[in-house]
């Protein structure tokens, strides 16, 4: 069997049974091909398999015609809806890692590195996905993920900046769109459900194969894969942006030498990045060359690199495993930070709801720099509410915030304890400060509309508006104008009110525009 005799199963199984769409996609797993379906394809998800489909049909209609050879017919707009439609599909089967305080700091490091290049001031978003393999992946408009695999296999994060500013180079140098043949845009759309099945396999395969039945396409490897001059090219500019952030420019050859000689010895999870990156002792060379005529810089590991990647260890191993390894690494002193490996081991327990354990590791953390640092905080607070020191966890909060104003999982963190424990009127006052700070933000709008529902603070207009504004957020205006006008139908009860229906009328016409453009 080969690679395309795979496509070719996956399509002919869309008019068979769920059951025996399901035994196709674990017999290509036998065969040793899954991953090769998988990272044949490096980007996109079918528009149809997700779950919020009016979000879906809304945004198709948006997109452009692809068959340019670079971007006259793509522009930033649309590249970043493409890109968008990506990731709402990826969350809307489940495929994303919803750990805020982990992509915040992948979006912190990320966007340095856009800081640096010709597109600096755009903001690039970053992902984590739900996948043990070692892999990232770029997207059109700025949009990059990288798996849980991937953060969790980095042994500095000088290699996992070498990664990240490597998916950076493929997005400044254009690389996607110069690689994508003729296509309609029915086209495009029929092989992307193909490729939202081969990419959602190793999370799910019953759900992988649903997401499938939208594909009817063929070429997708030579479509979406990265050439290996592309490859080049994106660890040339790579390598200059993690440079310039002060990391060792050696990281990113050393990194993609590691995973080579870890494929050799047999280590399947280094496969998947082999396959989407492929490295050549010509590419190699290259980049050594190259970081051995850059001045050497050794920025340190940051504390959040080494929390954030203890968080995905416990991701990654199951919960009896993550213990064995923090109980032994500890008693052998086998780390590079205590503290880390404390944070770890605490997070473990908290998970396995053993608090006592929990909270007693967190308290061997005596470093203040660890202590006050976001994430070590956070599950701080989170022991206090689950003691029942309620006043204690949210002055907590308050006191970390005026700190962290920006740290979405402390925000969200407070949010959710204050809804879930009756603080309506604190929390209302902190989500009319977040939507001002950050209005392009889905979840203020979901809490929002959570905190006003007629079950908690019953207010029907600011319900319909924080409801209509996380639809407009994310780009389905047609659902987003019918909630702003459900809530000017409401009868306001207070001047609060009138404001609120004031500022809808306001957006409507903005809307209006949006759609008929």
């Amino acid at each position: 069997m080969s690679l395309q005799d795979c496509f070719n199963k996956i399509i002919a199984s869309q008019s068979k049974t769920l059951q025996e769409q399901r035994d196709v996609i674990q017999d290509i797993k036998r065969r040793g091909f899954l991953k090769q379906v998988i990272n044949a394809t490096i980007f996109g998800l079918g528009m149809s398999t997700c779950a919020h489909k009016s979000i879906a049909d809304t945004i198709i209609e948006d997109l452009p015609d692809l068959g340019d050879s670079d971007r006259t017919n793509l522009s930033p707009q649309q590249a970043d809806l493409l890109g968008k439609q990506v990731v709402l599909n990826i969350y809307a089967q489940g495929g994303m890692v919803e750990d805020f305080d982990c992509l915040d700091y992948l979006n912190k490091l990320g966007n340095e590195f856009v800081s640096y290049s010709p597109m600096a001031g755009k903001d690039f978003n970053f992902y984590l996905v739900k996948d043990k393999d070692i892999n990232a992946f770029a997207l059109p408009g700025g949009y990059i993920c990288a798996n849980n695999g991937l953060l969790y296999t980095t042994l500095s994060e000088a290699e996992l900046s070498g990664v990240l500013a490597h998916e950076v180079g493929h997005v400044v140098q254009h690389h996607i769109f110069r690689n994508i043949s003729v296509h309609s845009r029915a086209q495009w759309t029929s092989i992307a459900g193909l490729i939202a099945g081969v990419i959602l396999a190793p999370i799910n395969p019953g759900i992988a194969m649903v997401a499938a039945q939208s594909g009817s396409a063929l070429g997708t490897q030579n479509m979406l894969s990265f050439s290996r001059d592309y490859e080049r090219e994106a660890d040339r500019v790579g390598q200059n942006l993690m440079y310039k952030a002060g990391f060792d420019a050696h990281a990113m050859p050393g990194f993609f030498q590691r995973m080579q000689d870890r494929y050799k010895f047999n280590t399947n999870d280094a496969y998947a990045f082999l396959q989407s990156h492929p490295v050549t002792l010509e590419r190699l060379s290259e980049a050594e060359t190259r970081a051995n005529q850059l001045p050497v810089k050794m920025r340190p590991d940051s504390l959040d690199f080494l929390l954030a990647r203890e968080k995905c260890r416990i991701r990654q191993l199951d919960y009896k495993d993550s213990l064995k390894f923090y109980n032994s690494a500890i008693a052998a002193k086998r780390y590079v930070s205590l503290e880390a490996q404390l944070y770890g081991l605490s997070l473990t327990h908290f998970l396995q709801k053993d608090y006592t354990e929990s909270i007693q590791t967190l308290d061997k953390i005596k470093s203040r720099v660890y202590q006050s640092n976001p994430m070590v905080a956070g599950l701080k607070a989170k022991q206090l509410i689950v003691s029942g020191n309620n006043a204690q966890a949210d002055k907590l909060y308050d006191q970390l915030l005026d700190t962290y104003p920006t740290h979405k999982g402390l925000w969200m963190g407070q949010l959710e304890f204050l809804i879930a424990n009756r603080g309506y009127a604190k929390a209302a006052v902190r989500l009319d400060e977040l939507g001002r700070a950050f209005p392009f933000d889905p979840d203020v709008w979901d809490q929002y509309a959570i905190l006003y529902a007629d079950n908690r603070y019953n207010n029907p207009i600011r319900y319909h508006y924080g409801l209509g504004s996380e639809y407009i957020v994310l780009g389905n205006y047609k659902h987003g104008l019918e909630q702003y006008k459900t809530a000017l139908k409401k009868k306001p009860t207070n001047k609060e009110d009138d404001k609120i229906q004031s500022i809808i009328s306001a957006r409507i016409p903005e809307i209006m525009r949006a759609m008929s453009s």
